[in-house]
C-alpha cells in the first residue's frame, strides 16, 4: 500500500511521501536490469549514429523611415512578422526549390519529393531571438552542406520579404490615389450643389471663410455702427440692412445648438476655451477625422491575420473608438466657434435632462419658424419694390406689399421656408463631410507614397543578415551526446518504472499502510525479532507419579486400587496419600479432609477404609506418619531454588536447572468444580508440567527479544485490559493468510499477559487443522492431552475435565501434541464452544491461536465462541485488499484491531513460503 493519509499534517504527509518513495530500493535488482540493458542500447546507438553538423544565420528586423501610417510599434510588427517568417521557411516550394539546387536527400527525393521535404522540415529552425532578432538553423552530416543550405535559406526569406512589402505598399498606394480622386469629386459635386442653391436663393450666406465670395458678417452693434473695413470693400453687392429683430433671433438659435452640440460632445467640458478662429476649429477637426481614418485601417489591417476576439484586435478597436470621441469632440468645437462661442458654456452644457432637451429643441424648431418668417417677409418686400422701380413710402410700399402678397399664402410660406432651411443645412453638411474625407485621404495617400517609395528604395523596413551562416566546428549531436542522453532516458525510465511498482503496490509495509486502509484500527505494531533456532523438544512431566505393576486407571494407582488421584504406598503426591496420611488427595483413618474422609465415610477424595476411591490409598499401602505434612512447594527439596515457572520476567542471561528427583508432587489438581448430586466433578485439571532444566523453557522465546517487541507487547496487554474491565476475556489470534506469524504473536502474548502472575491465561490450540503451538513451544505432549482429542471423548459420551499443561504458575498451554490433529472436525462441534465457555470461567485470558481467515470458515467459528478478535498481518506480505477481506468476512462485531507483525526497518520484499511455518 503506497496511499497517503489525508487526515495528517503537512509535516507527516511530508514523511509519508518520503517513506513510499523510499520503497524504490525493494526493487534495486529490477532497475539495475533496466539500467544495464539501457546503457547497453545507448552505448550501441552511439555507435551506430551518424554525426550532425548544425548552422545557424541571424536576421535582424529595422524601421528607417517612420512613415505615422501604422500606428503599431516596431516590436509589435517584430513580433508579428516572426510566424510569418516561419511559414515562408517551411512552405513546401521554398524546401522543394532548395533540395532541388543544392541536391540534398537524393535517396528520398527519388522516391517522392513530399518525403524529401518533410525529412528536410524535421532539420531546418527558426526561432526569435530577440524582439527584431530571428535565427535560421539547419542540421546535416556535412557541415559545408548545413552552411551552405543555411545561407540559401536567408537569402530567400529576405528576398522574399521585400518582394512582398513593395508589393503592399505599391497597392496601397494605388488604392489611396483612386479613392483620393473619388473624394476629390464629390467635394466638387457638393460644392457646385451648395453653389447652385445659393444662386437660386440669396437670402442664404455661408458663414466666415468658407468662400471667397460669401457677403462679410454683419456689425452686432446698434444702428449706425460703421462696419468693419472687409465689409466695405467687398465686391460682391452693396450690404443690406440687417434687421435687429433677425439677428437677435439668429444669435439666440446659435446658443441654442451650441447647447445642444456641446450636451452631445463628449469632450465638451463647462468651460473649457475653444479654437480661437473657424479655421483652427477646422483644422482641429480634420486632424481628428484622419486620426479615425487611420485606426479604422490598422483595424481592418489587424483583423486580416487574426480574429475579432484576439487581444490585439480588441486593442485596435478601442484605438478606434478614441479617435471617433476627438472626432465628435472636435466637431462640437466647430459649431460652438461658427455660433460665436469662445468657450463651452458652464451649468447647463452637460445638465441636459430629456425634459431639457425637449424644451432646447421646441425652442429651437420656434426660432427656425421665425427666422423663415421674416425672412419671408423681407425677401417679398424687396421682390415688389425692384417691380415698381422706385421706392416708396411706407404706407404705400405696406399697401403694395398688401397687393402683391397672395392671399391664401399662409401655411404654404411657411412649409415651403422650412423645405429651404433643411435643404441648405443639408448641403452644407454634405460639402463638410465631402472636405473631411477629401483631408483624411490626402493624408493617407501621403503616407502611402512615402511607404512605397521607402520601400521600392529598400530605405523604410529592412530585413538584412546580422550574422551570416558560418561553418559549425564541432558536431550539434555527436556519440557522446547521444550515449549520455540514452543513459539519463535509461535511469529516469527505471526510476519511474520503480515508482510505479510502489504505487500500484498493494502489499501492506507499515502503519500508515493500515490507516490508509480505513478499516479496523491499527493496535500496535510488531518489530521483526532476530532468528533463532527452534526450541529443543521437551517431554512434559505427568501430574500422576509413577505408576505401579499392574494397576490401571489414569494416573498411578496402588495394585488392584482403582482411582483418579490415588497413590501408590510410600507415595506423596496431589492425587491421594498413604492411609492415615493427611494431605490433598487423601487423610488418615478417622480423619476428615478434601482428599479423603474417615473410615466408614464416603467422599470425593477418599473412602472408608478396604474401599478405595479417588482420594484414598490402597490397603495394602504403608501407613505413613501420623503427622506426615502434604508437600510444600516451597521446599528445597521439591523445587529448585533457580526454578522459575513466571517466563515473562526471565532475563536473557537467567536459565533453569534441572530438578534433583521427579516432581512427584504435581498430581492431578482440579482447577475448577460443578456442583453435582453425589460427587462434584473438575472441569480442568492439569495433566502435566513442562520442567526445562537447562533453560528457560517455553520463555525462551522471549529471551534477548528486543525492548521495541516487549513494548508493543506491554501496550497489546494494556489495550486488552482496558477491554476485559475485570472479566474473564477470550481473544482469537488470526491472520489474512498463511505464514503471517499469528501463532508466535499468541504465544508471545499469553507469555506477556501472564508476566508477573497479573493474570491467569490460557493458549489454546484453534487452528487444528494445521496446529502448531506444541511444535513452537517445544512441548512433546501425551496423545491424551490433545484438545482435539479431549473433544472427541467428549463427543463421544466420556464427560471428563479438560487436561492443560502447565507452563508457569500463571500460564497454561491446551494443545495439540502433533502437527496434525486427530481430530479436525471436533472445531465445528458444540463441544468446542461448550469447552470455551469453561476455560473461561476459570481463567482471566484465554488466547485462541487461530486459523487464516480467507479460504475457510474456521475463523468465524472461532469468533462466534471468542470475545475479540485480533487480525494479524505481516509487513511485507500480507496485501491489503486480503487484509479488507478478512474484516468483511469477519465482521466488525468482535474485530478489536490490527497487529502489524515483522515489521523491517526497510521496507523489503517477502515472498509467501510453501514449508511448514512453525510461527503461521
Amino acid at each position: 500500500m503506497s496511499s497517503l493519509s489525508t487526515e495528517s499534517t503537512p509535516r507527516e504527509r511530508l514523511d509519508r511521501a518520503i517513506s513510499v518513495l523510499g520503497r524504490v530500493r525493494m526493487y534495486w535488482r529490477g532497475m539495475a536490469a533496466m539500467i544495464a540493458v539501457g546503457i547497453s542500447l545507448s552505448l550501441a546507438m552511439a555507435l551506430t549514429t551518424k554525426r550532425v553538423w548544425r548552422s545557424e544565420a541571424t536576421l535582424l528586423y529595422r524601421e528607417t523611415i517612420q512613415t505615422g501610417r501604422d500606428p503599431q510599434s516596431s516590436a509589435a510588427r517584430a513580433a508579428r512578422l516572426g510566424p510569418k517568417l516561419k511559414d515562408t521557411l517551411i512552405a513546401r516550394g521554398t524546401l522543394a526549390g532548395v533540395i532541388e539546387e543544392i541536391g540534398l536527400y537524393p535517396e528520398k527525393t527519388a522516391r517522392s519529393m513530399v518525403e524529401a521535404v518533410e525529412e528536410m522540415r524535421n532539420h531546418v529552425g527558426l526561432r526569435a531571438q530577440s524582439s527584431d532578432t530571428y535565427v535560421v538553423s539547419f542540421t546535416h552530416d556535412d557541415p559545408h552542406v548545413a552552411q551552405q543550405v543555411v545561407s540559401r535559406l536567408t537569402q530567400i526569406l529576405i528576398d522574399d520579404y521585400r518582394r512582398a512589402s513593395v508589393g503592399a505598399a505599391t497597392m496601397t498606394r494605388d488604392f489611396l490615389r483612386q479613392e483620393l480622386a473619388e473624394a476629390s469629386a464629390k467635394v466638387e459635386e457638393a460644392s457646385r450643389a451648395l453653389a447652385t442653391f445659393l444662386a437660386r436663393n440669396p437670402q442664404f450666406q455661408w458663414g466666415l471663410n468658407d468662400s471667397p465670395y460669401a457677403p462679410a458678417p454683419q456689425p452686432l452693434g446698434p444702428p449706425g455702427t460703421p462696419a468693419p473695413a472687409a465689409a466695405r470693400v467687398a465686391p460682391a453687392q452693396p450690404a443690406r440692412p440687417v434687421d435687429p429683430q433677425l439677428a437677435a433671433l439668429e444669435r439666440q438659435l446659435a446658443r441654442v445648438e451650441a447647447l445642444l452640440g456641446a450636451a452631445r460632445s463628449p469632450a465638451a467640458a463647462p468651460g473649457q476655451p475653444l479654437p480661437p478662429s473657424v479655421v483652427e476649429a477646422q483644422r482641429a477637426r480634420d486632424a481628428a477625422a484622419a486620426a479615425v481614418a487611420s485606426a479604422e485601417a490598422a483595424l481592418a489591417e489587424r483583423l486580416t491575420t487574426v480574429t475579432p476576439l484576439h487581444p490585439d484586435a480588441i486593442a485596435a478597436k478601442r484605438r478606434v473608438e478614441a479617435a471617433k470621441g476627438q472626432l465628435a469632440a472636435a466637431e462640437s468645437a466647430l459649431g460652438l466657434v461658427r455660433a460665436g462661442l469662445t468657450e463651452v458654456p458652464r451649468g447647463e452644457a452637460r445638465a441636459l435632462t430629456p425634459s431639457r432637451r425637449a424644451a432646447l429643441e421646441a425652442e429651437r424648431s420656434a426660432l427656425l419658424r421665425q427666422i423663415a418668417g421674416l425672412r419671408a417677409r423681407g425677401g417679398g418686400a424687396r421682390a415688389a419694390a425692384g417691380g415698381e422701380g422706385q421706392r416708396s413710402s411706407p404706407a404705400s410700399a405696406a399697401s403694395g406689399g398688401e397687393r402683391s402678397a397672395p392671399q391664401g399664402a399662409g401655411e404654404d410660406a411657411e412649409e415651403r421656408i422650412i423645405e429651404l432651411e433643411t435643404e441648405w443645412h443639408r448641403l452644407r453638411l454634405d460639402l463638410e463631410r465631402a472636405r473631411e474625407y477629401l483631408k483624411t485621404v490626402q493624408a493617407n495617400e501621403r503616407a502611402a507614397n512615402l511607404s512605397a517609395d521607402a520601400a521600392e528604395n529598400k530605405s523604410e523596413t529592412e530585413l538584412d543578415i546580422l550574422d551570416a551562416a558560418y561553418l559549425p566546428s564541432r558536431p550539434d549531436r555527436g556519440r557522446g551526446r547521444v550515449f549520455f542522453a540514452g543513459a539519463a532516458v535509461t535511469f529516469f525510465f527505471a526510476l519511474g518504472v520503480a515508482g510505479a511498482r510502489v504505487l500500484l503496490n498493494d502489499t501492506l509495509y507499515d502503519g500508515g499502510d493500515i490507516h490508509a486502509l480505513g478499516g479496523p484500527a491499527l493496535l500496535a505494531e510488531m518489530p521483526e525479532l532476530p532468528g533463532r533456532p527452534p526450541l529443543r523438544e521437551r517431554a512434559v512431566v505427568p501430574a500422576y507419579g509413577v505408576e505401579a505393576a499392574g494397576a490401571a486407571g489414569y494416573g498411578v494407582e496402588a495394585a488392584g486400587a482403582a482411582g483418579y488421584g490415588v497413590e501408590a504406598a510410600g507415595a506423596a503426591g496431589y492425587g491421594g496419600e498413604a492411609a492415615g496420611a493427611a494431605g490433598y488427595g487423601g487423610e488418615a483413618a478417622g480423619a476428615a479432609g478434601y482428599g479423603g474422609e474417615a473410615a466408614g465415610a464416603a467422599g470425593y477424595g477418599g473412602e472408608a477404609a478396604g474401599a478405595p476411591g479417588h482420594g484414598a490409598a490402597p490397603p495394602d499401602a504403608p501407613a505413613e506418619p501420623e503427622d506426615a505434612a502434604p508437600p510444600d512447594l516451597a521446599r528445597e527439596d521439591v523445587l529448585p531454588d533457580d526454578l522459575d515457572l513466571d517466563g515473562a520476567d526471565v532475563l536473557p542471561e537467567s536459565s533453569w536447572s534441572a530438578p534433583e528427583a521427579p516432581l512427584a508432587w504435581v498430581g492431578a489438581r482440579a482447577l475448577a468444580y460443578t456442583g453435582g448430586a453425589a460427587y462434584g466433578e473438575p472441569e480442568v485439571e492439569i495433566l502435566g508440567a513442562d520442567v526445562d532444566p537447562e533453560g528457560c523453557g517455553v520463555f525462551e522465546l522471549l529471551r534477548g527479544a528486543p525492548a521495541q517487541a516487549l513494548a508493543a507487547l506491554r501496550v497489546l496487554r494494556h489495550r486488552l485490559d482496558q477491554r476485559r474491565g475485570g472479566e474473564p476475556l477470550a481473544v482469537a489470534v488470526v491472520s489474512p493468510g498463511r505464514a503471517e506469524g499469528k501463532t508466535a504473536l499468541a504465544t508471545r502474548l499469553a507469555m506477556t499477559l501472564a508476566e508477573a502472575e497479573r493474570a491467569r491465561v490460557l493458549l489454546v490450540e484453534g487452528h487444528l487443522a494445521r496446529p502448531r503451538v506444541a511444535a513452537l513451544l517445544g512441548l512433546r505432549l501425551p496423545a491424551h492431552a490433545g484438545f482435539s482429542e479431549q473433544l472427541r471423548r467428549r463427543m463421544a459420551g466420556q464427560a471428563r475435565p479438560l487436561g492443560v499443561v502447565a507452563v508457569s504458575p500463571s500460564l497454561s498451554v491446551l494443545a495439540e501434541p502433533s502437527l496434525e490433529a486427530s481430530y479436525p472436525e471436533a472445531l465445528h462441534s458444540v463441544h468446542f464452544e461448550a469447552a470455551l465457555r469453561t476455560l473461561r470461567r476459570y481463567y482471566d485470558y484465554v488466547v485462541i491461536d487461530g486459523p487464516p481467515v480467507l479460504g475457510s470458515g474456521d475463523a468465524n467459528v472461532i469468533e462466534d465462541a471468542c470475545d475479540g478478535i485480533l487480525l494479524v498481518a505481516r509487513a511485507s506480505l500480507t496485501r491489503g485488499t486480503a487484509l479488507t477481506r478478512a474484516a468483511e468476512q469477519l465482521g466488525d462485531r468482535r474485530i478489536l484491531g490490527v497487529v502489524l507483525n515483522d515489521v523491517a526497518p526497510r521496507p523489503v520484499a517477502r515472498k509467501r513460503i510453501a514449508v511448514e511455518d512453525l510461527a503461521a
